[in-house]
């Protein structure tokens, strides 16, 4: 959800009641995986007939609560969310004819040539009215096309019936192409309850989990994705148990690929709305995984399939006859919404398990720390033999410092009056030890760890780095509430120096978009922070708000400062990417950054931390002396 999402709210919930009041339409609406590109190629010219309608679509089960909304399909054919699938090599010429068979006028985006110009009028056509379109495809890349009709005035973002008229529009380049599959995401708003009690339905290819398609893949294989964002909210987009490699981001009417000394690694991507991305990425581990938007009220499935109220926490998924295993869902029941499921064969011939090392072991032990009547808070402790770390106010985890290459066992230690799990996010291992519940290796399936209970977290570190250790509990509670800390990896023979290794680490107390509670390391009210002039510090800033996107500023407009980027998600980034900047930073929930910071001047430094959808602040401050 972005500013202008909330700036135009009053007044998308006074259309929603109109846009979802009309009558059923006869016409069903059928989900696409775009698989099969649409129209005819024939002598380097590609014909498409489109047609905009309105119709009864299913975001979930077949037989489930219908939406009323407009779609693109092509003549003589089902409508579909997404749209049908423009797909080319560079140089064919298209030709479109788009037909309005809809009762409003349309306003329709991003039929031309590639690379184009945004802020070219959109082509208008009245109800019943059809349009023809000719030009040559350009440039190679992953865009889109659009139309809108029934937008707040004056905006250009999708927001209700009209939100689902887009569809993918690929252009490959000349030759052999690599294979890929396109998800195109998509977010509306509704009437409270059309669904569920939430306003916003999203959907991955016009499904939402537990009703997306679950991929199939064997560890070893090279993966290519293009992922769409032509909605109003932002997504921050996070794989578990492998890095994704950036290959180009763009948006609409252009495309920049990255050259391979420029590309990132990320286990998550904060894509912005209306932007897309290629990416690629190679499995190392057989198993179930996810690739999920990091917001929790986009997969939270508490408020998206109430009737599977916790089953996944509740039950024991490991002894083969839990609840969860009777319903008709997947086994990963306890989210829903913006969710993949990937599901990876191992590869024959994998080569041995290494021999037995020494095990740094670990214990994670959680306390309720709440008095009664207030907000649940949390305490986790990190304990190595008779070693206790807690955070300086206990308002969330302290870090847990480990090294790469070295056999870790942490062993979690459930002293809360409920279940929980804890996710290793961005951590590359087996995926029983993930943290997602329902999660594993064939019968080795992920439990929840009961209120009392114990779990074994077993992993080796593949890389120094900045990590997160967090609940993965459907209760957002025990988020806000300060399970969560950083998990810092490194190298052989390396020390943790806390005199000169910073963790911003940013979360919210009241865990939804419009948090106003924000907090840094925990506390509403931190601390001076204190450095040393002419000293070098690593910044380690983690967002783990629920659905928190915000916007951190070191220094002021008349006091700027710079800080040199040096790592993202853990991954040191490309060296053409270690570039010295103002201190400014937009991070979502999920991503981690790390900066380098060497301050040469005496005196306080703003710390500005904000809510990018209501505005709410946290202010702090570093003194250097």
């Amino acid at each position: 959800m972005t500013t202008r999402t909330l700036c135009c709210w009053a007044l998308v919930c006074l259309l929603a009641a109109s846009a979802f009041a009309q009558s059923p339409a006869a016409d069903d609406i059928q989900a696409n995986q775009n698989r099969t590109p649409a129209g005819k190629l024939e002598n380097g010219v590609l014909t498409v007939h489109l047609e905009m309608r309105a119709g009864t679509w299913h975001v979930e089960a077949e037989d489930g609560p219908p939406l009323y909304v407009q779609a693109f399909g092509e003549a003589g054919q089902a409508a579909q969310i997404p749209g049908p699938l423009l797909r080319m090599k560079e140089g064919t010429q298209v030709h479109v004819t788009v037909a309005n068979q809809l009762k409003k006028k349309a306003t329709l985006y991003g039929l031309n040539t590639r690379p184009g110009d945004p802020k070219t009028a959109g082509i208008e056509l009245e109800p019943g009215a059809s349009r023809e379109v000719t030009f040559v495809a350009g440039a190679p890349g992953t865009y889109y096309y659009w139309a809108r009709t029934v937008s707040p005035a004056g905006d250009d973002q999708p927001y209700l019936a009209d939100a689902q008229l887009n569809g993918a529009f690929v252009i490959d380049p000349a030759g052999e192409v690599p294979a890929d599959r396109i998800f195109v995401i998509g977010l509306m708003f509704v009437l409270p309850d059309a669904l569920h009690k939430g306003v916003e339905v999203v959907s991955i290819n016009g499904k939402s989990y537990p009703y997306t398609e679950p991929l199939q893949y064997t560890a070893g294989d090279m993966i290519r994705w293009r992922v769409i964002n032509p909605g109003a909210s932002e997504h921050p987009m996070h794989l578990h148990g492998a890095f994704y490699q950036l290959l180009s981001l763009g948006d609409f009417e252009k495309d920049t690929a990255f050259s391979p000394g420029e590309r990132q690694l990320v286990v998550t991507k904060d894509l912005m709305a209306g932007q897309t991305m290629m990416l690629q990425w190679t499995p190392g581990h057989e198993g179930r995984w996810l690739f999920h938007c990091h917001f929790s009220s986009h997969i939270g499935a508490e408020e998206r399939v109430p009737e599977l109220k916790r089953a996944g926490m509740e039950a024991n998924p490991g002894d083969g006859s839990s609840a969860h295993k009777a319903m008709a869902m997947p086994d990963m029941n306890d989210m829903a919404g913006l969710v993949l499921t990937i599901n990876v064969a191992p590869r024959k011939g994998a080569a041995p398990e290494a021999e037995a090392r020494p095990v740094h072991k670990i214990d994670l032990v959680l306390e309720p720390t709440a008095e009664a009547g207030k907000l649940p808070t949390f305490t986790c402790q990190v304990r190595e033999g008779k070693k206790m770390v807690v955070s300086q106010d206990g308002a969330m985890g302290p870090p847990m410092i480990v090294t790469r290459g070295e056999p870790t066992e942490v062993t979690v230690i459930n002293n809360l009056k409920e279940p929980t799990t804890i996710h290793w996010h961005g951590l590359e291992l087996d995926a029983y030890y993930d943290g997602v519940v329902g999660g594993g290796v064939g019968n080795q399936v992920t439990p929840a760890i009961p209120a009392g209970g114990t779990f074994v977290a077993r992993f080796t570190p593949n890389r120094a780095g900045t990590f997160i250790y967090h609940t993965h509990s459907p209760d957002l509670n025990q988020l806000a509430g300060g399970v969560y800390g950083p998990l810092i990896v490194l190298e052989p023979g390396e020390h943790f120096d806390a005199e000169h290794d910073k963790v911003l680490a940013l979360g919210s107390r009241d865990p939804s978009f419009f948090a106003k509670r924000i907090t840094l390391n925990g506390s509403e009210q931190p601390s001076p922070i204190i450095l040393k002039r002419g000293a070098r510090y690593r910044l380690r800033i983690i967002d783990m708000g629920a659905d928190l996107a915000a916007d951190l500023e070191l220094g002021d407009k008349q006091h700027p400062v710079s800080w040199e980027a040096i790592a993202k998600d853990g991954a040191a980034l490309p060296a053409p990417l270690m570039q010295t900047s103002v201190a400014k930073l937009h991070i979502a929930s999920g991503e981690v950054y790390d900066f380098q910071l060497q301050p040469e001047t005496a005196g306080e430094i703003p710390l500005q931390v904000e809510n990018e959808v209501n505005h709410a602040k946290l202010l702090a401050k570093i003194v250097v002396e």
